[in-house]
Order: structure tokens, then C-alpha cells, then sequence
């Protein structure tokens, strides 16, 4: 039989149980849960799925499915079939993956600038995660810096920006940050 892939959004203020009550419904349609990412903030949660179904299930069921989830918070959802060329099953990135760290004092703007700084490079940002602890702002961003450039010229690059914006910003090679910080994944 004949599969499709689905993107499935799912918005919510947080409570327990909404990834049982969503990996569910993909459950009880037969699909087969791909990948997920999920986080909270602010009380607010956010879920991203890509999940695999035959075909016969359409956006429209997953949605009503997903509406007919019995839950106190009111879950938002967006569904989007894609095909499986535009699914990647790992990222696969053009350069080589740095791990870039700032903190400094809250101020607005500094997603901003972070994001135009590797935009205006041709940096693809492949994760970020930013937290406000009173008046600090952190921010943590995986970014796949291209052969092209040089990563000590985006090293000094970083440090003026970092100087102009108040901040503290460290970039490590991906490597390097997860021996120095112990993570194993």
C-alpha cells in the first residue's frame, strides 16, 4: 500500500499527557511516528511530527482526530502532507557544525541580530534555544557553517558582534562542545 508522510504541528498551553494523547491518534491511524521534536515555554507547548500514513488518511482526519482529543487546554494543530524526497531522515550539513553560546544582559534585538549575522553569511541555523533568567539572556544555537568561509574569520566576526551587543558569545566545533560539556547522545 501506498504511504505518505505528514507534518503535524501541535500547539497548547502545557499540561501532562499531550505527546501520549498526539502519538496516540498516529497510533490509532496506523502511522508509523518518524520524528519529534517538543518543548515547553513558558508554560506554552509546541510539538513538531513527522509521521508516515497510508494513504487513504488525509490532513482533514488527522485534524478532526486530533479535535477530538478530550483535554482542559485547547490544542491547536496544523497538518501538512509532504512528500518523502522533502523529508530527511538526518541532517545532513554542507559544512561543518559549530555550537555557538552567548549570554549577557536582556535587551531586544538579539535573536534578531544572531539570526541576520548567519543569514547574511549563508549560515543555516539548525537549532536554537534562548532562555530569560531575570535580566540574562542565553542563547544556544547549532549552526552549519559553510565550506566557503572561513571559521576564523566568523570567529572574529562573532566577537565584534558580541562587543557591540554587550554579550559574551563562545563558538566550539560540535565535537569539542560535546567532549567539554559531557553530553552523549
Amino acid at each position: 500500500m501506498l504511504k505518505k508522510h505528514m507534518v503535524i504541528s501541535v500547539f497548547s498551553n502545557d499540561r501532562p499527557g499531550i505527546i501520549a494523547d498526539i502519538s496516540n491518534v498516529i497510533f490509532e491511524l496506523n502511522g508509523d511516528l518518524a520524528d519529534m521534536s517538543q518543548s515547553v515555554l513558558s508554560g506554552f507547548f509546541s510539538m513538531m511530527v513527522i509521521a508516515e500514513f497510508d494513504n487513504a488518511v488525509t490532513e482533514k482526519i488527522i485534524r478532526e482526530k486530533i479535535n477530538t482529543i478530550p483535554s482542559e487546554t485547547e490544542l491547536s494543530s496544523i497538518v501538512k502532507a509532504t512528500d518523502k524526497l522533502s523529508i530527511q531522515t538526518e541532517i545532513r550539513p554542507h559544512g561543518d557544525i559549530y555550537i555557538v553560546t552567548g549570554q549577557g544582559k536582556n535587551r531586544t534585538g538579539l535573536v534578531a541580530a544572531m539570526g541576520a549575522f548567519c543569514r547574511d553569511r549563508n549560515i543555516n541555523i539548525i537549532g536554537y534555544d534562548t532562555m530569560l533568567s531575570g535580566e540574562t539572556y542565553s542563547m544556544m544555537l547549532d549552526i552549519d557553517i559553510p565550506p566557503t568561509l572561513s571559521v576564523d574569520s566568523i570567529h572574529k566576526e562573532l566577537d565584534q558582534m558580541a562587543e557591540n551587543l554587550g554579550l559574551k558569545i563562545v563558538m566550539q566545533h560540535k565535537d569539542l562542545f560535546k567532549s567539554v560539556n559531557e553530553i552523549t547522545l
